[in-house]
C-alpha cells in the first residue's frame, strides 16, 4: 500500500485521483470525483483485509455499470498492476 501511495505522489497522480483509506483498503476514484453517485471507484486490499492471502494483493474495479474486475497478484506487482487499472479504468497515466 504505501509503495503505491509513493508512486501516486512522485507521478503527479494526487492531482488526478481522489483517494481514501480503510485499515485495510485503499479506494480511488478519478477526478475531478462526480457529486452524484454512483462513483467508479478502484479497491486496492491488504492481506489484512482478508480478502486475499500473505504476501498479495487484491484490485478491484467497481464499475457503474456492474462489470467489475478482480485482480489477485503477489504484492511486489503492486505498483503496476496500479497503474495499468489507472490508465484502462480512468485514463489516468503516471508521470514522470
Amino acid at each position: 500500500m504505501a509503495a503505491i501511495v509513493d508512486s501516486i505522489l512522485a507521478c503527479d497522480g494526487a492531482s488526478r485521483l481522489a483517494g481514501l483509506t480503510s485499515m485495510h483498503d485503499l479506494v480511488v476514484a478519478a477526478r475531478p470525483v462526480p457529486e452524484d453517485t454512483p462513483v467508479e471507484v478502484v479497491i486496492v486490499r491488504s492481506p489484512s483485509s482478508g480478502l486475499v492471502g500473505p504476501g498479495a494483493v487484491l484490485i478491484e474495479h467497481q464499475s457503474t455499470s456492474g462489470r467489475d474486475d478482480v485482480i489477485a497478484r503477489p504484492s511486489e506487482e503492486a505498483v503496476p498492476l496500479f497503474w495499468r487499472f489507472m490508465i484502462e479504468k480512468f485514463g489516468v497515466a503516471p508521470t514522470r
